[in-house]
């Protein structure tokens, strides 16, 4: 079994959001990772209130790439916009990729 991180927010459980867009006229949609019933991370998508638009943008994170300090392997990891660019890996320093 997998240790649930994933938040709820809106009545509705995300791993992590991707991305928030409406294509043409059409309605607004939020996109984000999360578990299914096998316990896999999957792409889903769910309808939201234009006023929520701001709120989803605010939670978006993207996939980064940086290379160590100090052992200089190369290492990804989602980061929010505000938050800053880690300079060690997830081997070197555990303690700060806590949640």
């Amino acid at each position: 079994m997998y240790k649930n991180k994933s938040k709820t927010v809106h009545n509705c459980t995300m791993l992590r959001v991707i991305g928030v867009s409406k294509k043409h006229n059409s309605v607004w949609r939020v996109y984000f990772h999360d578990y299914n019933d096998d316990d896999k991370i999957c792409l889903f998508t769910k309808k939201i209130n234009p006023l929520l638009v701001w709120f989803y943008k605010l939670k978006k994170q993207k996939l980064y790439n940086n290379i160590c300090d100090v052992c200089g392997n190369e290492f990804k990891f989602y980061k929010k916009r505000f938050e800053k660019m880690p300079d060690e890996c997830f081997e070197c320093n555990p303690d700060q990729f806590e949640y």
